[in-house]
């Protein structure tokens, strides 16, 4: 199996606010319109493809480290979260993932 038909799954940092959950992924080389974020209310999954572009005159010296192909990934977590308040962005190749945890008012309202 070649590098670019692997599946892999990248690096993560997960933290917690009073507020909201904050996950972030570094996936350089990965446009968001890539990507595919699904919010359940116990966990997330990061979804896309990391294409290998090379123009045919490189010659590669040393194999590569960089993950290509399909990215998948899905995390559990540790509280509930409130759906559709989920907010995703991507900077300088790290995905933040800002997840509004839900609170005891929130779920007696509903």
């Amino acid at each position: 199996m070649s590098q670019k038909d692997q599946t892999w799954c990248p690096a993560i940092e997960f933290n917690e606010t009073e507020k909201e959950l904050i996950l972030k992924a570094e996936i350089p080389g990965v446009e968001i319109k890539h990507l595919n974020i699904n919010a359940e209310p116990e966990s997330v999954s990061i979804s896309g493809i990391h294409d290998h572009r090379k123009s045919s005159e490189e010659t590669e010296l040393i194999p590569s480290q960089l993950h290509y192909g399909t990215l998948d990934c899905n995390v559990p977590l540790p509280k509930p979260i409130q759906v559709d308040r989920v907010r995703a962005e991507l900077i300088d190749g790290v995905l933040t993932i800002t997840m509004p945890k839900v609170n005891v008012a929130s779920k007696a309202g509903v």
